[in-house]
Formats: C-alpha cells, sequence, structure tokens
C-alpha cells in the first residue's frame, strides 16, 4: 500500500514539473540547451564547476604571460647559475602571491660547464687545418636583437660532454644514426681515428656521440643543416623564424635512452649521503669496470668518452667544403650549396674540449593548494625553467602559460572553488641536462608519489606556433579532446579540438594502413577505421621518470609553428615578440587549456580516465611490431621469424584488455550520471581507475636498461627521443641474431594481463555504484 502511495505521489510530482517546464518553454529544449557535463561530471555536480571554469578562464591575459616570459628570458640562465636561481625566486614568489604554498627544493647535481681560461691550449676550440683562427663557438650578435649579445654566455658546449684532445680527417655521416655508420662502412670509409661530422636530427644528439664513439671515432662536431631548420625552410632570423647561418644548438649528450637524471648516481636519487660515481673535476665520470658490473651498462653505453662541439651551419659549410671522396648517398644531401662527400677528408680537424665538472646545487620550485575531499591525490602540473642561453620558446614560454594557469587556479579557489585533490605544481631545474631535477625529485618520492598521484600534466615548450599537439598514455585522450573542446582559439572563434582532429585524421589517411589482415583480431577488434590518438611519450622532458620509471599517466601538450632557433641564442623575447606569439594569444590560450585539464582532473568526483582509447592504441602497437618485423624480413630475405610465433598469446592480451576497457568505459559513462556519490564512495574505484598505469611495469625493467620500466611505452634504444611502443619486444627485433623474443613476449603478455585484472577490478566497482 505504501509504495503504491509513493508511486502516485511521484508521478503527480513530475506531472507537475513538467506542466512547469512547459509554461516557462523549456520542457521540449532543457536536454539540448544544458550544457554537457565535462569527462568525470554529473549533470548535478557540472553547473558548478563550469561556473568556476569561466571565472578561473578570464584570468590569464596576453599582456601577463609578455611580462613574465620578459622577466624569466633577461639573461642567459643555465642550470646551477646565479641567474637560474633568480629565476626560481620569482617563479616560487608568484605562486605564493596567487595562493600556493611553493617552497625552493635544492638538489646537489653533477652539472659540467665549459672550462674558461685566457690561456689558449685551455681554451674550448676547434681549428680547421688551413683556415686562420678556429671555428667560432659563439654567435654573431644581431643589431635589431639586443638579446643576441654573447655577455654573461656560456661558449657553445655540450652537457655531460667529455674533456678531449682529438684531431683527424673528417668524415660526414649524416645524422650519425646506425644504419648511416653501416652504410659507411659497406662504402669503405673507415671512421676509426677520424672526426665526425654529423647533422641534428633523426635522434637525440648524445646518440650520436655514442654510436659515433662505438665505431671508434676520435671526436664529433654537430650542426643544424639548413635543409631541416635553416633557410631551405623559409626566411632566417630576424627577417624569419628559421636558424641563420651562425646560430648553434647547444645539448646534452648523456645517454638519454639508457636513463636520465644525474649520471653520478645510477642508483638511487642526488641526495644528502648518495652514493655516487667518483669524478674528477676536468675529466668527469671515473667510470670503471666495478660500477659496470653495478648498473650493468658497459662504459661506452653510459657516457661521452670523445670530445664533441655543437657548431652552426656556416662552420659546416668550411669543414664540407673541404670533404672530398664518394659522393653521399641518397637521403644524405644537406641544404648547403655544394655537393656533399663523405671522405675521409682531405678536411682535417682539431679539437680541444675542457669542461669543468661539479657537483653544483639547482633548484626545483614545488608548490601545492591543498583538496577538500581527497587531498591524498595529486594531480600534478609541471615545466622545467633552466635554459641553455634566454629560452624563450624553449622552456620560457611553457613557464609564462603555466605560470597564468597558476594565477587562474588560485583565484579560482579564492573565489570558492574546491578542489576535490590536491594540485601540485613544479617548476624543474636541469631539465636541459638530462631532465635532472624531475629525474632526481621523482626518485626520491618515489614510494609517496606512487601512493598519491593521479597525473602529470607536463609543458615543456608551451608556444613555438599555433598549432596545438598532444602526446600522452592513452587513457588521458578524452579529457585533453574535453579540455580542448572547451578552449576558444581566439583567432579563429573555434574549439582547439577541432583543428587537432582534422590534423589527426589528415595524418592518418596519409600513412601506409598499419592494420594487418589476420582473422586473429576479429571483426570486433580495437582499432578499427580512423581512431584519433595522442602522440606515443619517448623522451627528452620531465614526464620520463613519472611514466616510464614510475606507472603514473601523463599528458604533455604545447603549441607548435616554425620553430628555428632551437637551443641558440637567437631563441630570446625578441624572437617570440616578432615570430612566435605575437601579441602573445597563444601563451594565453594555453594557459586556459592546461587551467581546464587542471581543475577537472581536480574537481570530477570520478577521474576523467577512459579505456577504450588505450585498446585501440594497443592493438596498434602490434601491428606496428608485426609491420616492422616484416619490412625487416623483406629486407633480409628470411622467410619465418619467431616474432610471429609470439604474436597470438599478445592478441589474445590486447583483445582481452579491449574486452573489459569497453565494459569499464561504459560502466563509468553510468557512475558519472549516477550524480554525485560522494569521495568515500567513489574512493575505491578512483584508486582502481588510476593504477592501471602502474600495472604496466615491469620488473626488474627493460633488459640493458632496467631504469626504464613500463611495458608500453619507452624512448627507442637508438632514438633517445622517439617511442619504441612495447619496447621489450621491440628491442629484441632490433637484435634479430637474438634468441630471447620469447621471453620478452611473456613478460609484455603477462603486464597487460596485470592491467585487464585492474580494469575488472574497477568494473566490480563501478557495478555497484550504478543504480538498478
Amino acid at each position: 500500500m505504501r509504495s503504491s502511495v509513493r508511486r502516485h505521489a511521484s508521478a503527480l510530482a513530475g506531472l507537475i514539473s513538467l506542466v512547469l517546464l512547459v509554461l516557462s518553454g523549456r520542457a521540449s529544449t532543457y536536454a539540448e540547451d544544458a550544457p554537457k557535463p565535462p569527462l568525470g561530471f554529473s549533470r548535478a555536480s557540472s553547473p558548478a564547476q563550469l561556473e568556476a571554469e569561466k571565472a578561473a578562464l578570464a584570468v590569464p591575459l596576453p599582456e601577463n604571460a609578455r611580462r613574465w616570459l620578459r622577466t624569466l628570458t633577461a639573461e642567459p640562465h643555465v642550470a646551477g647559475t646565479k641567474a637560474d636561481y633568480k629565476t626560481a625566486v620569482f617563479v616560487r614568489d608568484k605562486l605564493r602571491e596567487w595562493g600556493w604554498k611553493a617552497e625552493l627544493v635544492e638538489l646537489k647535481v653533477l652539472l659540467n660547464y665549459p672550462q674558461a681560461s685566457g690561456n689558449e691550449i685551455l681554451q674550448n676550440q676547434i681549428k680547421i687545418l688551413g683556415e686562420k683562427g678556429s671555428l667560432p663557438l659563439y654567435e654573431p650578435l644581431i643589431p635589431s636583437d639586443n638579446d643576441s649579445s654573447p655577455l654573461n654566455e656560456f661558449s657553445a658546449f655540450h652537457g655531460y660532454g667529455a674533456t678531449g684532445i682529438a684531431s683527424g680527417r673528417v668524415v660526414y655521416a649524416n645524422y650519425g644514426r646506425p644504419e648511416d655508420f653501416v652504410a659507411l662502412e659497406k662504402m669503405g670509409v673507415d671512421v676509426s681515428g677520424k672526426i665526425v661530422l654529423v647533422r641534428y636530427g633523426a635522434l637525440f644528439r648524445g646518440l650520436k656521440v655514442q654510436n659515433a664513439q662505438k665505431h671508434g671515432a676520435a671526436g664529433i662536431l654537430i650542426f643544424s643543416d639548413p635543409a631541416d631548420d635553416g633557410f631551405a625552410k623559409g626566411e632566417v632570423y630576424p627577417a624569419g623564424p628559421y636558424r641563420p647561418g651562425g646560430a648553434i644548438q647547444r645539448g646534452s649528450v648523456q645517454f638519454l635512452s639508457m636513463g636520465p637524471g644525474d649520471p653520478s648516481t645510477p642508483l638511487g636519487p642526488s641526495i644528502e649521503g648518495a652514493e655516487r660515481i667518483p669524478f674528477n673535476p676536468e675529466i668527469g665520470l671515473l667510470y670503471d669496470e666495478s660500477w659496470a658490473k653495478r648498473t650493468g651498462i658497459p662504459k661506452e653505453d653510459y657516457l661521452a668518452l670523445i670530445p664533441s662541439f655543437p657548431i652552426s651551419y656556416d662552420s659546416a659549410h668550411i669543414i664540407l667544403k673541404r670533404i672530398s671522396g664518394p659522393v653521399v648517398p641518397s637521403g644524405w644531401q644537406g641544404g648547403l650549396p655544394l655537393t656533399y662527400h663523405v671522405g675521409p677528408g682531405p678536411a682535417v680537424a682539431s679539437m680541444h674540449a675542457r669542461m669543468d665538472y661539479a657537483l653544483r646545487t639547482i633548484w626545483n620550485v614545488i608548490a601545492t593548494i591543498p583538496g577538500t575531499d581527497s587531498p591524498e591525490r595529486w594531480v600534478m602540473m609541471g615545466n622545467h625553467r633552466d635554459a641553455w642561453v634566454h629560452g624563450a620558446v624553449d622552456p620560457g614560454s611553457g613557464t609564462a602559460a603555466t605560470l597564468e594557469a597558476c594565477h587562474a587556479l588560485g583565484e579560482a579557489v579564492k573565489k570558492g572553488w574546491k578542489p576535490r585533490r590536491t594540485l601540485v605544481y613544479a617548476s624543474w631545474d636541469a631539465e636541459e641536462y638530462g631532465l635532472v631535477g624531475s629525474t632526481e625529485w621523482g626518485e626520491a618520492n618515489a614510494k609517496e608519489l606512487d601512493q598519491k598521484a593521479v597525473l602529470m600534466l607536463n609543458v615543456d615548450s608551451a608556444v613555438s606556433g599555433p598549432e596545438l599537439e598532444g602526446s600522452g598514455v592513452p587513457s588521458l585522450r578524452d579529457l585533453f579532446l574535453d579540455a580542448a573542446g572547451s578552449t576558444t582559439n581566439p583567432r579563429t572563434g573555434k574549439p582547439l579540438s577541432e583543428a587537432w582532429l582534422a590534423a589527426r585524421r589528415t595524418a592518418w589517411a596519409a600513412e601506409s594502413p598499419l592494420v594487418l589482415a589476420d582473422p586473429a583480431w576479429g571483426k570486433d577488434a580495437p582499432g578499427e577505421g580512423f581512431t584519433p590518438q595522442l602522440g606515443t611519450l619517448g623522451s627528452g622532458s620531465d614526464y620520463t621518470v613519472f611514466i616510464d620509471h614510475l606507472g603514473i599517466p601523463c599528458l604533455d601538450s604545447g603549441f607548435k609553428g616554425s620553430y628555428g632557433v632551437y637551443h641558440s641564442v637567437y631563441d630570446d623575447f625578441h624572437w617570440m615578440e616578432k615570430h612566435g606569439d605575437p601579441g602573445f594569444l597563444t601563451h594565453a590560450m594555453a594557459a586556459r587549456l592546461y587551467t581546464l585539464i587542471m581543475m577537472r582532473a581536480a574537481a570530477a568526483p570520478l577521474l576523467p580516465f577512459t579505456f577504450t582509447p588505450y585498446a585501440a592504441a594497443l592493438r596498434h602497437h602490434v601491428d606496428e611490431l608485426r609491420l616492422h618485423e616484416a619490412r625487416r624480413l623483406r629486407k633480409m630475405d628470411e622467410p619465418t621469424s619467431e616474432a610471429f610465433e609470439g604474436q597470438p598469446a599478445l592478441i589474445e592480451a590486447v583483445l582481452e584488455f579491449a574486452h573489459e576497457a569497453s565494459a569499464l568505459d561504459v560502466d563509468l559513462k553510468k557512475v558519472a550520471e549516477n550524480g554525485d556519490l560522494g569521495p568515500a564512495r567513489l574512493a575505491s574505484l578512483n584508486e582502481a581507475i588510476a593504477r592501471v598505469e602502474r600495472a604496466f611495469l615491469l620488473e626488474p625493467g627493460l633488459t640493458g636498461r632496467p631504469w626504464f620500466k613500463h611495458a608500453v611505452y619507452a624512448p627507442g634504444l637508438t632514438t633517445g627521443y622517439a617511442a619504441w611502443p612495447l619496447p621489450a619486444i621491440r628491442q629484441v627485433l632490433e637484435e634479430p641474431k637474438s634468441a630471447k623474443l620469447a621471453p620478452e613476449v611473456d613478460r609484455t603478455v603477462k603486464s597487460l594481463k596485470k592491467a585487464t585484472a585492474v580494469l575488472k577490478s574497477a568494473r566490480e566497482q563501478a557495478a555497484g555504484l550504478i543504480p538498478r
């Protein structure tokens, strides 16, 4: 009887509500007019969030970003210098002004600077036989750009470069890839005892040094070819955005694909009392056989042993004019106005690199705004602050944009917005040397991060042009798209997601098909047709320790364009104001995008992750491996390979993951629609969602480079920057004579199954929160 009365009362209440809606003219349009809730929110919880977002998005202003960038780029600020410290204090004080609790976190790490001396014998220098003087290691002043003066800057050098003297005939080795050295061998060109000249691009510069020393080179010179970022691309600076002839690309030559961070502490973080590899101030690390045994990495694969210098393409032109021998193979010709030859010689180069190694203090800035309901969960954003010179794009634009995002987040809290989870902002130091500040902090706080970190939004060079880019783990794709869809491009009036999706579709259409015909996938397999995906994460920025070592979901985003002054003195405020972002509209737009990502990840009752994109990405990665192996076999004319024996288990594991991912995403949507269930009821579900990425970690890490532990993403062993998805398997496929494929397939399959089990656990918990 009571239930019948309740039914009639409920029906009457519904009828009254319907009449009121009709009278107000909103009955037929309510569902269409109501804004779509952001991912992880219900219709009930979203209005307050959207209102808070609207107010926060009004805070980032172009003129503010311009002011922050002018301050940050006022002088060169290499990691560990007084100027670097000044930028740390500036960032800390701004954060405090906006309501964040911000502190400097000091670390003592090994860094090298070029040795300065008036004695020519001790100077860093490069001489070419028959040329007067030495090749310049400073860039020429451009009269219209006062910041391009060499005042207060170091001469061009390589971070973690070797001290040494070398001379010999010059061999041109294209990009310095393993296959380039193989091509030279086939041409009968011996690089042993020679000075190798290579151009930037295709792989991380440190691996160019590694490849050269493995082949017996005495030294290496690296230049930016105009075909890659100079006059062959367009007008050079100051008339245009591309690299002028005298510009030099500085950078680190750490062997990044073996592991980032302070190379003197391979067994743990650089903290007080840490066990360090001993070093000589002039020579660098004294890495002997005992340390090689402890790390499992041979000396020639751990650090640069031969001297190296970055040079301009004007300097490279002087050398290339004096190289004869065979004409270069197809694809090796650059943009300088001459025919490239491989040598050796008759050009002879002598080089003297003298470094000053020391334990130097660097300064991370760590800032927090505590969460209300789940303060033990961290939503993180990070950007590095150190630069090789002024660093307007890299990383000043990232610091300016993330500061404005922090400004907006602080104002939102002051106006009553309450993040459920704690906001953490990190301004990293010594990134340019090898992700040092972030890696050492991440290693030192690994246990706490494992317990608390939900995701990391990484920003490096936020603005070098107008084109939005996004990379990250696939489970964060929809959070990225959700925020990009709510961020308007002031130049077009359209949401950022529209152009991003169009660009991804164009790129997909241009790719050779990767979905291989195989009945094992089945008709309902993930990844059929166009599936927009974030770019894959390799290395080269501060997300590396979080995703590759700790299994924390990461997203990396910025706006790209015609950027030809990378790591040169001309990457300065004047370049940005004239070419990169006139008006600083893109800086403010980037800040709004970052603000939305952080606000939604911090405040959503249900963590805004989706896993169907991950399943599609895994299928794509398996097909990439199969296509890679098929191409290799065609080249070698081999009919079979052990690689294909492991495919059924790998495909089956991906299909199981896809099944659970699809079902979980459906249930998560229902849970979100169910309304704000409160943090207590959602706690275990959110914990399971956050730990899916952790399940991909392999113990004891990848073979030969145990610091990297992620089974799905790692930088390529021979690329450094670019990712090798499913890296344990890919490493073996790159060494076809190895017989160790089956164990690596087995380890990878087990990690996929482990992640699938976490998805299943999350689904079971979600089912208990769905109304029946």
